[in-house]
């Protein structure tokens, strides 16, 4: 690393960590996190869950953007982390006050929304909450860090709109609380509406594992014959209508060709090119400057999907998909956004309990050549983990059969006969998971089974938790891509175990292909299949055994229904903590591990 600069050596106030003393691992992780803030080095840290990481980043993050008068992103996935980073703001503001703002989509905080949840600004109509208050509003959100809620309540008590006093604020602010999507993107985003330098910007990416498929979602589009329906009657379009008419006529000429193919980008160009006089990026500037900023009408999805069409080049891949026809534009190299971000940037510090290995996000980021990449060990002790896989059974495509179903629910049930408590099982898909609750109809669990599904609603989902929580001997079952392996907090040893049926590797796609295509030009073949499919299977299976151990007094099993974690492609990708060993006597060694007697054969 380089030489600590000056002004991070005097940090604001010197110390801005909001507790008396950093915990033992904890303060490795400070360490180095001021180091290099202070270096310019980004510091990407796979740090297991209770090490105390919002806290460690906003300190170090803090003291070195206020020293040299920058500023500070700290970025989230979901709304309901930006609640945890608010009130270490509070812990930090009390040792120095400094101005925090709380920003999520225009949307989600607008006062005035109309039918559909649109804004009336959306619409380019008079809204009574776009006033000459905002700068009052403005003033007042950095009295103290507040969560976007009670921002919003202070705004509708003033009678401002809170996303504009919000945006206003930023200038006035020391750090913002906001969605990756606010910095990871195509134009300026929030930074420019900070009056700060980039160069004295920090960045701190909390969950950071989900950063690179953000960016590649956040920078992909799908056109269908609904996209020019909606688009064509939009009474804004006017001037324009020909082309946009173009356009349908190309798609239709591409979708004549076949399904489940791949698409060049000149098959859509070309039409355009010789009867619009431009192409898809020089039609989309103009339906921009028609439409606006309108993130919700079918002229704006028109926009964006022609916008990305050849932006991004050999970077992404287009192809045709379904009955009726979709035509599908997706990123595959999530650097070719990230990097020019992470370029200009004084530092950014990426952290979550699965970004495993670091190295692989440095290099999918484009950001490994001026990066530290640090494993950090977890906090709680070993011996409350057992952690161990099965042979025998597999989610194997070629596998999947009703014998197979039939193996893994005995698993299950002998899982369920020798865990005390609660427990959770996660499924490759619910397609899956059905099938095995199909096999396990006749069987006596001994614990009630909570099925999830696509149709819950949050507020149902709560309740599960609810009844784990009061009544107990509960199994949830729910798919390892849902929301119970993320966003959901097991907390007080609510899980006795955890059971991950099956290696979620993703199915085979014209974009899996594609992006396993990509990879091995940059990084080779080997590095390719690890990329693209182990390292992401992994990573779900590490959220998903996060739900049962949250701090160092909890204790709980993780079993594996898979024996490809047993062998060394697999085994080898998890961390060392992760690492099974090969059941002999899964029920014994249950027993052995909650301290139960053995149960009679018979």
């Amino acid at each position: 690393m380089e030489a600590t600069e000056p002004a991070c050596q005097e940090r604001a106030d010197t110390d801005l960590f909001p507790f008396e003393r950093a915990r033992k691992g904890q303060d490795q992780f400070l360490e180095e996190a001021r180091s290099c803030f202070a270096s310019r080095t980004h510091l990407l840290a796979h740090a297991p869950t209770g090490m105390g990481k919002t806290a460690v980043s906003l300190a170090a993050g803090l003291e070195c953007s206020l020293a040299n008068q920058g500023f500070l992103f700290f970025l989230t996935s979901k709304h309901s982390q930006h609640a945890a980073a608010i009130e270490c703001l509070r812990q930090i503001w009390r040792k120095r006050k400094l101005a925090a703002v709380d920003i999520v989509a225009r949307e989600s905080m607008c006062l005035a929304q109309r039918r559909g949840g649109r804004s009336p600004c959306q619409d380019g109509t008079q809204c009574y909450f776009r006033n000459a208050r905002v700068d009052e509003a403005a003033g007042r959100l950095l009295d103290y860090p507040l969560h976007v809620q009670e921002a919003v309540s202070l705004c509708l008590r003033l009678g401002a709109c809170p996303y504009l006093a919000s945006l206003k604020a930023l200038r006035m602010a020391d750090v913002t609380v906001c969605d990756f999507n606010h910095v990871f993107t195509m134009g300026d985003g929030l930074m420019a509406r900070t009056g700060r330098e980039p160069a004295s910007t920090c960045l701190v990416v909390d969950e950071a594992h989900n950063l690179t498929t953000r960016i590649m979602d956040n920078h992909s589009a799908e056109l269908n014959e609904r996209s020019f329906s909606l688009a064509l009657s939009d009474a804004r379009l006017r001037r324009l209508r020909c082309d946009v008419e173009v356009v349908r006529d190309a798609f239709r000429e591409i979708c004549k060709q076949g399904q489940r193919r791949r698409v060049d980008p000149w098959e859509l160009d070309e039409s355009m090119e010789v009867r619009c006089g431009t192409g898809s990026s020089g039609l989309a500037q103009e339906l921009a400057e028609e439409v606006g900023e309108d993130g919700r009408s079918g002229l704006q999805e028109l926009t964006r999907f022609l916008a990305l069409w050849s932006a991004f080049g050999k970077g992404s891949v287009r192809f045709l998909r379904g009955d009726p026809a979709s035509l599908h534009c997706r990123l595959l190299d999530p650097s070719l956004v990230a990097a020019p971000v992470l370029e200009k940037v004084r530092c950014a510090l990426l952290m979550s309990g699965t970004l495993h290995p670091p190295e692989m996000f440095a290099e999918m980021l484009g950001m490994q050549e001026r990066s530290a990449c640090r494993r950090y060990p977890t906090p709680f002790p070993s011996e409350n983990r057992l952690v161990r896989a099965v042979p025998g059974v597999s989610s194997r495509f070629q596998q999947r059969s009703e014998g197979m179903y039939q193996s893994i629910s005995r698993r299950l049930k002998e899982v369920c006969d020798h865990v005390p408590g609660n427990l959770a099982a996660f499924f490759p898909s619910y397609e899956f998971m059905s099938a095995v609750i199909f096999q396990l109809r006749h069987s006596s669990l001994g614990k009630k089974v909570l099925a999830d599904s696509r149709e819950l609603s949050k507020n149902e989902r709560e309740a599960m938790v609810l009844e784990m929580r009061r009544e107990g001997g509960r199994a949830l079952f729910a798919s390892i891509g849902g929301s119970f392996t993320e966003g959901v907090d097991f907390y007080d040893n609510l899980l006795s175990a955890v059971v991950v049926v099956g290696l979620p590797l993703s199915p085979p796609s014209e974009e899996l292909d594609a992006l396993t295509s990509r990879l091995a030009e940059k990084f080779g073949p080997s590095k390719a299949k690890l990329y693209a499919q182990t390292y992401p299977a992994i990573a779900k299976v590490l959220q998903a055994s996060g739900r049962a151990i949250r701090s160092e007094k909890d204790r709980a099993a993780l079993i594996l229904l898979d024996e490809r974690y047993l062998l060394p492609p697999v085994s080898t990708a998890l961390p060392e903590e992760h690492r099974p060993v090969c059941s002999r006597d899964l029920g014994s060694e249950l027993d052995e591990f909650f301290g139960l007697a053995p149960r009679d054969a018979s």
